[in-house]
């Protein structure tokens, strides 16, 4: 009888157990997101499918940078997207992101922006729409600020130039820095 007792203990303390996991596993969690970033940002031509929110005559943008970031470590990310000039000196851009962590788990990430290109400040505005790993069905918001800090600079990530896919550019690339605050639930 006691042994039956204590296995029926036994069981009843792995059973809750495994449920205080699982109901812990399962409830998303929203974390501070913040990083610093630097990149380039590239002008290829016009936009083959601007956002329709976009003012007409929208150019394609590519935008590759690296920063490091609470939640993912030493990241990578990756912008398509379009920009139109709503001024000489202003313009506004919308497109997506991957954002790649340092476990390679990705952010799948809706951007929109804004360009002052007298200051060479640009602002921008992030939503996360899920991702991989971890991230998969991940939401958050963020904002993001920063400066061209010179449109002739040196390749700030000279070890990832590949001479072998230069692209035709319409103007020369801008290098930049910038900041990001917001979070991430997943």
């Amino acid at each position: 009888m006691k042994r039956q007792c204590a296995i029926t203990v036994v069981v009843l303390l792995s059973s809750a157990m495994f449920l205080v996991g699982v109901c812990v596993a399962g409830d998303p969690v929203t974390k501070p997101f913040k990083a610093q970033w630097s990149g380039t940002d590239y002008v290829l031509g016009p936009c083959s499918d601007p956002d329709p929110n976009l003012p007409g005559g929208a150019f394609q943008i590519l935008n590759v940078g690296k920063g490091v970031a609470t939640l993912t470590g030493e990241s990578e990310f990756f912008t398509v997207g379009c920009i139109a000039y709503t001024s000489p000196t202003f313009g506004v851009t919308s497109g997506w992101m991957i954002l790649t962590a340092a476990d390679g788990d990705k952010l799948h990430i809706r951007v929109e922006g804004t360009l002052n290109l007298a200051t060479g400040e640009w602002t921008e505005e992030e939503y996360v729409v899920g991702g991989t790993g971890r991230f998969k069905n991940a939401t958050g918001y963020s904002e993001s600020g920063g400066k061209i800090i010179t449109p002739t600079a040196p390749d700030l990530f000279p070890s990832d130039a590949d001479p072998a896919i230069k692209p035709e550019l319409l103007a020369e690339p801008a290098y930049w820095v910038g900041k990001t605050d917001g979070y991430i639930t997943y």
